[in-house]
């Protein structure tokens, strides 16, 4: 028995692609449109970039060239008056070169930050405060730093309140060397004997002795009723320091427990001031038995000699 098969079915079955083929295919279309939709992104994104950079360079320029007309360029805020409060620290004329504020200038246009760093270089100062006082002031005011003592070498006859070989130093031990020197001064007390190699203007000396000295500063100006008023503090022993009062008392004191020491010495001085008696020295370091000494009173022959010159020169100026 002979089959005939249909041409038509055999003819369909040859024409209808293969499932592999079919696949390659999508793969193609896919890979094609996704390149399109790149380069589509990518243009989009450029576009959007240089739109939004046109937009941001027109605000620039705009608000450039409104702050010029309204601010830097507008001469209703050209600086016509600057105040200064400068603690004595310096002159009006050091501190417009220091700060390089100018009247004339734009308010806008001072470097304030600049101002206030220069300011805070110089070793006196304490702290600076500058504003802008709308249209045309400016204020700066300058907190200086408390001095406590002079830092002076130990050489003989040299002057302790020569800037140039002296340093002020405050309660943290902060040296510092004034350019203007305030009558006050000449009235703190003078640190002799400081050994160290690091003694520099506008620079905390960190050395044991001289803390120990400040200390003692401290201690004093906290405690009046000790009746110590201290001229002079010699610290090159290292295990005391050798003070000497305004009315040239010599004290020994140890390093440690000073408000012990001023509690004594405070008894000392009050016994002196009910007696009459002037103290000479005493050493503290010494707790039972102190060692003091008394100035010896005048003879009589001293009193009559001295009577005799004071009215001798009383004669000669009524000639």
């Amino acid at each position: 028995m002979i089959r005939h098969t249909s041409p038509t079915a055999h003819g369909n079955r040859r024409l209808r692609p293969s499932g592999r083929g079919q696949h390659l295919l999508n793969v193609k279309v896919r890979a094609v449109t996704a390149r399109r939709q790149r380069r589509q992104k990518l243009s989009s994104f450029f576009w959007a970039s240089v739109l939004i950079g046109v937009v941001c360079l027109a605000a620039w320029l705009g608000i450039a060239t409104a702050l010029d007309k309204f601010f830097f360029s507008n001469p209703d805020y050209t600086l016509k008056r600057v105040t200064l409060e400068m603690d004595s620290v310096l002159t009006r004329e050091e501190a417009l070169a220091e700060t390089g504020i100018r009247e004339g200038e734009n308010i806008f246009r001072t470097d304030l930050a600049h101002a206030e760093k220069s300011l805070r270089a110089i070793p006196m100062v304490g702290d600076v405060c500058i504003e802008r006082h709308l249209p045309d002031h400016i204020s700066i005011t300058v907190t200086a730093r408390a001095p406590v003592a002079w830092v002076a070498p130990l050489e003989k006859d040299a002057d302790p309140f020569d800037p140039e070989k002296s340093l002020l130093v405050d309660e943290t031990g902060f040296l510092m060397k004034p350019r203007i020197i305030q009558p006050e001064f000449y009235h703190l007390p003078v640190i002799y004997g400081v050994q160290s190699d690091n003694i520099r203007d506008g620079e905390p000396l960190h050395n044991e002795d001289l803390h120990r000295a400040l200390t003692l500063l401290d201690e004093v100006a906290r405690h009046p009723e000790c009746l110590l008023n201290i001229r002079t503090m010699n610290i090159s022993k290292g295990y005391c320091m050798d003070v000497v009062s305004d009315k040239n008392a010599r004290v020994t004191f140890s390093t440690e427990d000073y408000s012990e020491q001023l509690g004594r010495l405070r008894q000392l001085l009050e016994h002196c001031r009910d007696t009459g008696r002037e103290l000479d020295s005493v050493n503290l370091m010494v707790r039972r038995n102190t060692p003091v000494t008394f100035v010896m009173a005048p003879s009589a022959a001293e009193r009559v000699a001295g009577s005799n010159q004071r009215t001798a020169s009383s004669g000669g100026r009524k000639n």
